[in-house]
C-alpha cells in the first residue's frame, strides 16, 4: 500500500474546493451510503467505501476523533483521490503489468490479508477469555496472593517549593535570595503567593509551586531527603540545593506505603492475562504454520540468494524493474 502525502497548498484551488464542498455534504448527512461518490473525474473516483476501508486501517478508538477534524479529513480524502488518480494514470501506462510490480502488489495484498487473519486470531481468543471471566478472576486472585508485593505503593509525601536558580554561577547570591525568601514564609507569609512572586519555576505560574504526591524516586536526591525528613504539615525546610538551583520546601502531607487491595488491582491482573492469553494463541497460530507436515524449504536455494546478494558489489544491485 502506497502512503502518499501532499500538502494542501500545493493541491489545485479547484480540486481542494471541490472536495471541500463534497466533504462539508457528506458529514452533514443522516447517514453514510458506501457508493455515494465523494470524487470523481474520468481519471478516478472516491466513494464513501473506500474512505471507510482506508480509515478501518486506524485503531478503532482513534476513528471517529479523527473523522471529527474537518481539516485533516479533508487533507485526508484529498490524499485519498490523488493517489487514486495517479494509480489509474500508472494502470493506463501498464505499470500494474511490470513483473516486479505485480509482485510486489500481490505481497502487499498477502500482508493485508494476513495481518486481517491475526486479527481474527486475535479478536476469537479475547472472546474466548471473556467467556470464562469467573474462572480468570479466581486465578487472578491467586496470582495476587502469591505476590502482594508487587502491589506495593511507596510512601509519597506532598509538597510545595519555592525554587531560585544559580545565575551566573553565583551560589551566594541565590542561597541568599533563597534564604531571605524562606525567612518571609516562616514569619507566616502565604507560600502560594511567595512562589507565584519569587519561585523560578517555569510551572509556577500553572501550579503555584504545589507538587502534589510523589514518591522519593520522583524528585532529585536531596529535595527528596529533605522533603520526606520532614513530618509536621506546615515545616518549611532551609534552602536545599539540587541540580536545579536552591528549593525552600513546604511539608504538606504525607501517605505511607501500602499494599493495594485486591479489587484495586484485578483489572491490571486481568489485562495482564488476557493479553498474555491472546498472544499465546496468536503465537500457536505462527507455531502450527511451520509445522505443517507438508511444508518444505530449500535451504541450498536461500544459502545461494544469500551468497549471490553478499558476492555482489553495491552499485551492482539491482532495483525494480518499471517498464511502460
Amino acid at each position: 500500500m502506497v502512503s502518499i502525502m501532499i500538502s494542501m497548498q500545493s493541491l489545485p484551488r479547484v480540486v481542494a474546493a471541490a472536495l471541500g464542498a463534497m466533504l462539508f455534504a457528506s458529514t452533514h448527512a443522516a447517514a453514510l451510503d458506501p457508493t455515494e461518490v465523494i470524487a470523481e473525474s474520468s481519471r478516478a473516483r472516491l466513494t464513501v467505501a473506500d474512505y471507510e476501508a482506508e480509515l478501518a486501517k486506524l485503531p478503532a478508538a482513534t476513528r471517529a476523533e479523527f473523522a471529527a477534524s474537518s481539516l485533516r479529513l479533508k487533507q485526508y480524502l484529498d490524499n485519498l483521490y490523488i493517489a487514486s488518480a495517479l494509480a489509474a494514470d500508472a494502470r493506463s501506462e501498464g505499470l500494474d503489468k511490470d513483473p516486479v510490480l505485480a509482485r510486489q502488489i500481490a505481497t502487499q495484498v498477502n500482508k493485508l490479508l494476513a495481518q486481517a487473519k491475526v486479527e481474527r486470531i486475535e479478536a476469537a481468543a479475547a472472546a474466548e477469555f471473556d467467556k470464562s471471566i469467573d474462572r480468570s478472576t479466581a486465578r487472578a486472585r491467586e496470582l495476587y496472593l502469591v505476590n502482594r508485593a508487587k502491589y506495593g505503593v511507596a510512601e509519597k509525601v506532598r509538597a510545595a517549593h519555592i525554587l531560585v536558580t544559580i545565575k551566573d554561577g553565583n551560589k551566594d547570591a541565590a542561597l541568599a535570595r533563597a534564604t531571605d525568601i524562606r525567612a518571609k514564609a516562616v514569619a507566616g507569609g502565604d507560600f502560594e503567593k511567595l512562589a507565584r512572586e519569587y519561585s523560578d519555576d517555569p510551572t509556577v505560574a500553572r501550579n503555584g509551586g504545589e507538587l502534589g504526591f510523589f514518591d522519593a524516586k520522583a524528585m532529585d536526591a536531596p529535595f527528596s531527603a529533605a522533603a520526606f525528613a520532614m513530618t509536621r504539615k506546615g515545616d518549611i525546610s532551609a534552602p536545599v540545593l539540587t541540580k536545579y538551583g536552591y528549593h525552600i520546601i513546604l511539608f504538606e502531607d504525607r501517605q505511607p506505603a501500602r499494599v493495594r487491595s485486591f479489587e484495586e488491582v484485578a483489572p491490571e491482573i486481568l489485562a495482564e492475562q488476557k493479553n498474555k492469553f491472546v498472544a499465546d494463541a496468536r503465537d500457536e497460530a505462527m507455531r502450527r504454520i511451520f509445522a505443517d507436515p507438508t511444508l518444505k524449504v530449500d535451504v541450498d536455494l536461500i544459502n545461494r540468494i544469500n551468497a549471490e546478494a553478499a558476492a555482489r558489489p553495491p552499485s551492482a544491485k539491482p532495483g525494480p524493474s518499471v517498464k511502460p
